[in-house]
């Protein structure tokens, strides 16, 4: 019996339709993993779906985590891994059937300590016209390209719907932060971003590995306008609450205007809804003194 090409860490929320489609997809992999489903203080606990699936998937577990937050649950699905390399999945996230061992092939090379696939839209109704491929990526939907290779920089970091890590650096890296990442129905992020530059700052490299496909479900609020400005305003609270910074603040505030002015030359609400990433920042600043 073949071995799974790698552990498959799903977080999940009292999501029990978006769960059923991710496990599914689970289900027709074409290779083997190991796939846990860490139940993050649903009401009530979803073993039963998860049990559902335990003939189709092999080396399928259901792990409960009392507290709620997506961060803890990811470490607690960490802790539960046994492959040398552990990917997580959202729960609203379907995976293409060759998606596991494309994603795994990326650590055949012994530096790339991350690799990330791509998340490609799967909308739940007609996507509106405003909607732009950039204000897209705060649905949680990739721009990288075609081709295999290493991220030139922080801004193409993979995303945590389509993400795997060597599990042993990433226990070395201190896992994902409990201070980040969502609780309950905040939009809190950057618990991935704070892990990947941990594990760089340890040596790692970060591979971009865009035939490792997911299909990340666009849920109808994320085609509404209201979405996108909480989503921006949480992204700056989480800017800060990683790392304030006087300098950042500064250049925050100085891009807002320009931002202003990009969205009456483009009318690309990308650049109108990062305005809420500055006021977010900025309230979140003033909530304690900020770093030098």
């Amino acid at each position: 019996m073949a071995e799974p090409v790698l552990s498959v860490v799903v977080c999940t929320h009292e999501r029990p339709d978006e769960l059923r489609r991710c496990l599914a997809a689970l289900a027709a992999l074409e290779d083997p993993v190991e796939a846990i489903v860490v139940d993050s203080a649903s009401r009530p606990p979803c073993r039963e779906l998860v049990e559902e699936f335990a003939a189709q998937i092999r080396d399928l577990r259901y792990v409960h985590e009392p507290e709620p937050g997506l961060s803890r649950a990811r470490n607690r699905g960490l802790a539960e891994a046994s492959h040398p390399v552990v990917a997580f999945v959202d729960d609203d996230a379907a995976p293409a059937p060759d998606w596991a061992r494309r994603l795994a092939a990326a650590f055949a090379d012994p530096g790339v300590g991350c690799a990330g696939g791509a998340c490609r839209p799967d909308f739940a109704a007609a996507r509106p016209g405003w909607l732009s491929d950039r204000l897209l990526q705060f649905a949680g939907i990739t721009r990288i390209g075609d081709t295999p290779r290493e991220a030139r920089s922080s801004a193409e970091y993979p995303f945590g719907a389509n993400l795997a890590m060597r599990a042993d650096a990433l226990r070395e890296a201190g896992g994902f932060s409990e201070r980040l990442g969502r609780i309950g129905g905040s939009l809190l992020s950057g618990e991935e971003y704070a892990a990947i530059e941990r594990l760089r700052e340890l040596g790692w490299r970060v591979w971009l590995q865009p035939d490792a496909v997911v299909a990340h479900r666009v849920a109808p609020e994320r085609l509404r306008a209201g979405y996108y400005w909480r989503r921006l305003w949480w992204q700056g609270v989480s800017r800060a609450r990683a790392g304030r910074s006087r300098r950042l603040a500064w250049r925050l505030a100085v891009a807002a205007p320009l931002r202003l002015g990009m969205w009456v030359a483009t009318r690309d609400r990308f650049y109108l809804y990062r305005t809420a990433e500055t006021a977010g920042y900025l309230r979140e600043c003033m909530r304690r003194p900020a770093r030098a």
